[in-house]
């Protein structure tokens, strides 16, 4: 198949420049959400939970626990990964939003994004309600934030891009070198520990977040859960042996076609580029030959086919295509 016809190359109309909300994507949404539903709980203090007797405003309503599902609130698990507790809480979660779930968006598509995002954050909340009942025997531990979502999102990008090169700051200070699997791991292990830890009341203080207990164990199923699926849409190896059906059906092949897997999101304006630049665009010599060839394979044969080499290089196209036609990366 030539470049200029597959569907993601081809020159669409676009949403009038002042239509803001038309131009965000699925990304951009839920991080938006996350920042309007702090906004308002926080600067304008609405939706709050208040003591009956002295009025005291108690914590941010939209928060799951065993007790709220008891009494019917099956909207919480939902609305909990949207409301966090404090400004530090809300900053590192979008810090980590930003990281990996922008990366995730482009590699796996708007539709698989919000579902790892999502899914991650239910399986977090059940994982950690699930271990408070049965092993600390409370029923009422509220649980709010999107570290579930978030972690989720980060082993998912790490399973598609494990030998990505990170550059960390130890204590702030320090550059460390590191790989995107390597501090994946480092992160979900981490978790475990310090899960294990608060299972048998061994936390030290400074450990349990300050005011409140930090949810150890939703960390750990959302990140099971991302990679999860991640795996079921093909990456890290064969697909896992269950697929959800909405994995299912974008994995079998349609009549009369080979299903194409999902592929990172690519947006160009063709025309444009040519007139630009009508001998030689180095985008459009990228995408004609490293790129088309990696995507023939992928409709042949499965994302799970790729090599780490072919896989970065569908990364590092996403990025110079997004760079070139001012897209969101």
């Amino acid at each position: 198949m030539s470049l200029d016809n597959r569907d993601y190359m081809r020159n669409e109309p676009r949403p009038a420049e002042g239509a803001l909300f038309s131009r965000m994507d699925t990304f951009q949404w839920v991080f938006a959400l996350n920042i309007g539903v702090f906004v308002i709980q926080w600067l304008f203090q609405i939706g709050w939970i208040e003591d009956p007797v002295t009025g005291r405003r108690v914590m941010p309503m939209g928060g799951v626990s065993v007790d709220d599902l008891a009494r019917g609130q099956v909207w919480t698990p939902f609305t909990y990964m949207f409301v966090h507790g404090s400004v530090g809480h809300i900053l590192v979660n979008m810090i980590m939003l930003w990281f990996a779930g922008r990366r995730v968006h482009d590699l796996f598509g708007g539709r698989n994004f919000l579902y790892i995002y999502l899914m991650s954050g239910l399986a977090g909340a059940a994982l950690e309600m699930a271990l408070g009942a049965l092993v600390l025997g409370s029923t009422s531990i509220t649980l709010i934030g999107a570290s579930a979502c978030c972690m989720g999102l980060l082993l998912a990008y790490a399973l598609a891009m494990p030998d990505e090169q990170l550059t960390l700051l130890l204590f702030f200070i320090i550059p460390v070198q590191a790989t995107l699997r390597g501090m994946a791991r480092f992160l979900l292990l981490l978790n475990v520990a310090l899960g294990l830890l608060a299972c048998f009341d061994a936390l030290p203080s400074w450990l349990s977040g300050g005011g409140g207990a930090v949810a150890y164990w939703a960390h750990v199923g959302g990140a099971l859960a991302g990679w999860y699926f991640a795996r079921a849409l093909g990456y890290g190896g064969a697909p896992a042996f269950f697929q959800p059906p909405a994995l299912a059906r974008q994995a079998r092949p349609r009549r009369g076609a080979v299903a194409r897997a999902r592929r990172p999101v690519i947006e160009m304006d063709m025309e444009a580029m040519r007139r630009k630049n009508p001998k030689n665009d180095p985008v459009v010599d990228l995408m004609r030959d490293e790129v088309d060839p990696i995507l023939d394979k992928i409709s042949a044969h499965g994302m799970h086919s790729l090599s780490e080499e072919e896989r970065r290089t569908l990364e590092r196209a996403s990025r110079r295509i997004s760079s070139k036609t001012g897209g969101n990366s």
